[in-house]
Order: structure tokens, then C-alpha cells, then sequence
């Protein structure tokens, strides 16, 4: 789908006034940095402090990587359920435009930092961890067992951003995994149970101690719980790779997520510990062989992670087993 109306930081103040989001006093528009799949642009002025976001038909990475922009629909969609059931954990939905397939949030506090610049700076707060997770498991229990959810929130956008460019990708890369892999990938698409972030990352969270708000929600769909944890495990043990000084308190913290989780989740969503290790080593490759590396690896370090991901595949390990491993 190409989009007929993209949004710049020229146009964007005329077009909020047109949407009746702002009035007619000045105000200044200024492109956010770091994603790659969205146009993001900050506008400030006398009582107006917004984001504003246009989901990119192609994603700002190397490889070739095409996807539907109406996946901002989604996000709006995800959002207003997420606030419904934690609403200071997420930003406020202002606006949503389905025809220019744009999305208006409120700001989030300035106070709040992005947690993977924290993380990679060696700034790890368990608080924040704890908070997460509690987050988290309201998330999905609150939407468990929700029919019209499960209607409205299919899988096509997950294939498509998630499990035809990591999953799929490292599946060829890697033949003699790829059954394992595929294995992998088809239960997450039959596994329906619960609303699922889909991009439950820390370059995704803006924080500080204990206060947290969870951003980008356009892979939300109904699903297997299971990837959200998987995804940010595998978020943590990269950055255990990177920074081997800092690799106990990325543990403590990955481990303490999953133990606030668990006491927190409805009992029906808690997944099996080896399965939730093998998805995380399927993420973990893919962050190494996927369409999507994490750029802050070096290459000896991406040798790591993926020696570790095999390793994983080719056995059944625990969550804690997989942990030793980046250890080791």
C-alpha cells in the first residue's frame, strides 16, 4: 500500500490544525530519531506537547523489508485497550486518521529516558524491570479469553514484521535448525490466547525507577504471550554479550522480570520454561541473522550470540540454563 499523503515537518502543524488537534497559535515541529519503521515528529507549543506518527510503507533498514502502513490502526487500536487497563503506562491517544494512516499521542514525560540507551550505558534498574512486568502480565491476562479481541487483532502484521523477517529469514540461513525454527514460529500463530505487544523491547520503553511508559505498538495482535517475553530476554542477553562487566545485573534483571511475571499473569498464559527459552533463542538469532541486527553487537560479539542461540536449538535448555551460557 503507498501512502497518499506524507506527513513532514512543514506540513504537519497545518495538517493537526486541519484534524482540529491544535488551534491556530504557533507551534514547532521537529522529527524524532532512532525508529525504523515510522515517520515520528515532536510538536511543542503553548499548552500542545504531541507526537505525531506515519507508519513507512518500506523500513528504514538495510535489507529489503516492505510493509502495510495501516498497521498504525493497529497500534491506535492496542493503545486505547493498553490504557483502558494501565493507563499511566502508556502514552494518550489524541487523534487517529485513517486515511493519512497517522497517529497523535500526548508526549510522554520529559523526565523519562529510553531504556535501551540506559541499558547499553550500563544504567539497570531492577524497579524498572519489576514495573514492566507487572505491566505486562495485566496486559495479558486482562485480555485473555476475549473472542472480539481475538477477531479483531489477527496475525497478518506479526508474520509479516515478526515472523516472515526473523523466523523465517534465519530458518534458511540455517538449515539444519530450520525445523526447529519453523516448529517454533507455527505455535506462535496457533497459540492465540492473550493481546501480545509484539515489539517488547527496551529501545520501546521511556523510564525512570519505577515509572514507565511502553511505546510502538503496531505489531500488537493476538497471540502467544510467550514472544513478548522471549523478545525482551533476547533484548537483554545481546546486551549481556556487549557488556560482559554488567552481564550479573542484565541477569538479575532479565530473571526478576520473569519472577514478578509470573507471580502477576493469570495462571492459564504462564508458559513452559524451555519453550520460553527456545523462542528466545530464535530471537536471539535473528538479532544476528535476520533482517533486523542489533547494530551495537561487533562482530566477534554477534558470533557469540549466534553460537549461543544454536546451542539453545539443537537442545532443550531452561531459561536459567540459557543464562549460563552467556556466562560460560
Amino acid at each position: 500500500m503507498t501512502l497518499t499523503y506524507a506527513l513532514t515537518v512543514d506540513t504537519v502543524a497545518g495538517y493537526l490544525r486541519d484534524r482540529r488537534v491544535i488551534g491556530s497559535a504557533p507551534v514547532v515541529a521537529e522529527p524524532l530519531l532512532g525508529g525504523v519503521s515510522n515517520e515520528v515528529l515532536a510538536v511543542t507549543g503553548d499548552a500542545v506537547d504531541l507526537v505525531v506518527k506515519q507508519a513507512l510503507p518500506r523500513l528504514r533498514v538495510e535489507q529489503e523489508w516492505h510493509a502495510d502502513p495501516r498497521r498504525i490502526l493497529t497500534e491506535a487500536a492496542s493503545l486505547l485497550i493498553a490504557a483502558e487497563i494501565r493507563p499511566d503506562d502508556v502514552p494518550t491517544v489524541f487523534d487517529v486518521d485513517g486515511s493519512a494512516l497517522t497517529l497523535t499521542l500526548g508526549r510522554a514525560d520529559r523526565s523519562l529516558r529510553n531504556w535501551k540507551d540506559d541499558l547499553l550505558a550500563g544504567t539497570i534498574d531492577r524497579r524498572t524491570g519489576e514495573r514492566l512486568a507487572a505491566a505486562l502480565a495485566a496486559w495479558h491476562t486482562a485480555t485473555a479469553r476475549r473472542p472480539q479481541l481475538r477477531d479483531e487483532f489477527g496475525t497478518a502484521g506479526f508474520v509479516e514484521l515478526r515472523i516472515d523477517p526473523f523466523h523465517r529469514v534465519v530458518a534458511r540461513r540455517h538449515p539444519a535448525l530450520a525445523a526447529r525454527i519453523d516448529e517454533l514460529a507455527d505455535r506462535l500463530l496457533t497459540e492465540r490466547l492473550c493481546l501480545v505487544h509484539g515489539d517488547f523491547s527496551p529501545k520501546n520503553v521511556l523510564a525512570a525507577g519505577t515509572k514507565v511508559c511502553v511505546l510502538d505498538w503496531e505489531v500488537a495482535h493476538y497471540g502467544d504471550p510467550v514472544f513478548d517475553l522471549a523478545f525482551l530476554q533476547a533484548h537483554l542477553v545481546l546486551k549481556a554479550i556487549h557488556r560482559p562487566a554488567d552481564r550479573g545485573a542484565y541477569r538479575s534483571l532479565a530473571i526478576g522480570f520473569l519472577d514478578e511475571y509470573g507471580a502477576l499473569v493469570d495462571p492459564a498464559l504462564r508458559r513452559p520454561d524451555d519453550y520460553l527459552a527456545a523462542q528466545t533463542a530464535c530471537l536471539l538469532l535473528a538479532r544476528v541473522d535476520g533482517k533486523s541486527p542489533a547494530a551495537y553487537l561487533t562482530p566477534p560479539e554477534r558470533d557469540r550470540a549466534r553460537d549461543l542461540a544454536v546451542h539453545a536449538l539443537a537442545g532443550r535448555p531452561s531459561v536459567a540454563e540459557l543464562w549460563d551460557g552467556v556466562d560460560a
